[in-house]
This record gives structure tokens, sequence and C-alpha cells, in this order.
């Protein structure tokens, strides 16, 4: 079979000419269904935990910019449900040419890349990030409440915020006033990758408007209609949206061997009623 496939596509490196016909199906017969919901193995526990608003806190100017590295760390270990978004786009959006999957496929891989880098920047510090609430319900409801083109929306006018100053500028120059040397280092690549998303963004999601505002615009929109269902996580008994964040942030002080910052120690914003851009969000269905 495998042999037949590559003689109708002309061989690995399309080298050959195509053999006129095509082999019949075999595992594919029964077209695929995409499976929307983010799975996740064992060591994510409480994956429906938004009770720590990162954002809040890094932009809060009287917070130390060493527990903000802490916080980024999150931000980017979090990045797992860029991924799990960014595949239901590829799979939904229907045919398109072979340099939209290429270009795709390499800004999925990059959002996997960053939440590796959180994880190294727990296991630097000598914390378990297996400890931690790992966020998952930004795909699932982009996921189960939007079609692929209002997640493409969200997805780009999220990286358009990430572009001025108090975008991804800001994170570096925050990891680099901590003084943490790894966290400046991948906050340079995090930076560096996102300005190369913005310009994918307009190629395969700008186009369809008639202008970059435009589609800034329904991205806003899109992103404002999703629910968060933040306290029906909480009556279904799924999350009691527990702050992890005051365990976490001793744990560190520990390994840095400081006193914790008694404001920051006292961090209680959650998402309850702000998304990761601080905007309000729709609470229930």
């Amino acid at each position: 079979l495998l042999d037949r496939c590559l003689a109708a596509a002309g061989g690995l490196a399309g080298e050959r000419s195509p053999a006129g016909e095509l082999p019949e199906r075999w595992h594919s017969r029964q077209p695929y269904r995409y499976d929307p919901i983010p799975r996740r193995d064992e060591r994510f526990q409480d994956p429906y935990n938004a009770g720590v608003n990162p954002e809040a806190f890094l932009y809060d100017l009287t917070m130390p910019a060493r527990a903000k590295t802490l916080m980024m760390y999150y931000k980017r270990i979090r990045e797992l449900d860029v991924p799990e978004m960014m595949a239901s786009i590829i799979v939904e959006t229907g045919e398109q040419p072979w340099e939209y999957y290429h270009d795709m496929s390499r800004q999925l891989w990059d959002e996997a890349r960053h939440a590796l880098m959180g994880e190294v920047g727990f296991t630097a510090l000598g914390l378990d990030w297996r400890s931690i609430p790992i966020n998952f319900t930004w795909s699932l409801n982009l996921n189960t409440q939007l079609d692929a083109k209002g997640r493409h929306g969200v997805l780009y006018f999220i990286e358009q915020g990430l572009m001025p100053r108090t975008g991804k500028r800001f994170e570096w120059e925050v990891a680099a006033a901590a003084g943490d040397p790894l966290a400046t280092t991948f906050q340079d690549y995090d930076w560096a990758d996102e300005v190369l998303h913005a310009n994918l963004g307009r190629r395969w999601y700008v186009e369809q408007f008639g202008s970059r505002e435009e589609a800034i615009d329904y991205g806003d929109r899109c992103w404002s209609q999703v629910l968060s269902h933040w306290r029906e996580y909480v009556e279904q008994g799924l999350t009691e949206h527990r702050n992890w964040w005051p365990e976490l942030y001793r744990a560190a002080c520990e390994r840095w061997g400081i006193a914790p910052d008694p404001a920051a120690l006292a961090f209680t914003a959650t998402y309850e009623d702000l998304r990761a851009d601080l905007k309000g969000v729709s609470g229930s269905g």
C-alpha cells in the first residue's frame, strides 16, 4: 500500500511522474472526525482551575519583577492550550494551499515549544510543574463555542496585542529587570516568535477582510462571545478555582533565598470577570 501511495504521489519528493491510479482508501474509508475537547494525561491536575489571573499580576506595576518571572513561566507552560486550539483551526478551515499548512504547523510547533520553556523554567528552580493547575478552558471554550474563522480571529487579536510595548517587549524587560538570564533568553525567543506569528496571521487571516482593523475587531468580538463558564465549572464539581499562587511563590522564594513580598503573596485576582487581556468576560451560558 505504501509503495502504491508513493507511486501515485510521484515519489517521496515528487521526483517521478505520478502514477495514474489512486490506491483504494484503507484506514481513511471513514472520514476522520476531529474531537475538539482537549485531552491531557494524569500529570495535569485541576485543568478547569481559573483561580489565578497571571496577566493581572504581570501588568501590576507594584509587583516585584522577580515574582513576575515566575508568573511568566506559568504563562509559558499554559501555552499548551494554543496548539490545542490551533489544531482545530488547521483541521476545520478546509482546503488550503500547501503554504498554509506549512506556516500554521510551524506556528503550532512554536507554541508547543513555548510551553516547554515554562516547564524548563520551573524545573530550573527545582519546582514540580505538575503540582500547578495548568488551565485548559481557553482552548476548550474556543474549540466548542466558535467556528474555525472565529478561533483564528481570536488568535490574531491576541497576537496583535502582544506587539506593542505592553506585550512581548514588556515581558522581556521584566525578565531583564529581574536579573534572570534564563527567563530573559526565553522571552527573547518568545518575542521573536510572536513577530513571525503576527505576520503569518496577516497572510492567512487578514486577507479575508477589507482591512487589518476590521480583522482585529472581528477577533475581539468573537472572543467577547465566548462564555467562560467560571461558575458552572464550580457547580459541576470540576474545580474550586483554588488560588495556587501563594504556595508556588513561597516555594520559589525559598529557592531564591529571599522573603516573599507581602503584596505579591496576597495576590488573589482570578479569571472570574476578566479575560487574559483584562477585558470583561461573558460568564455563563
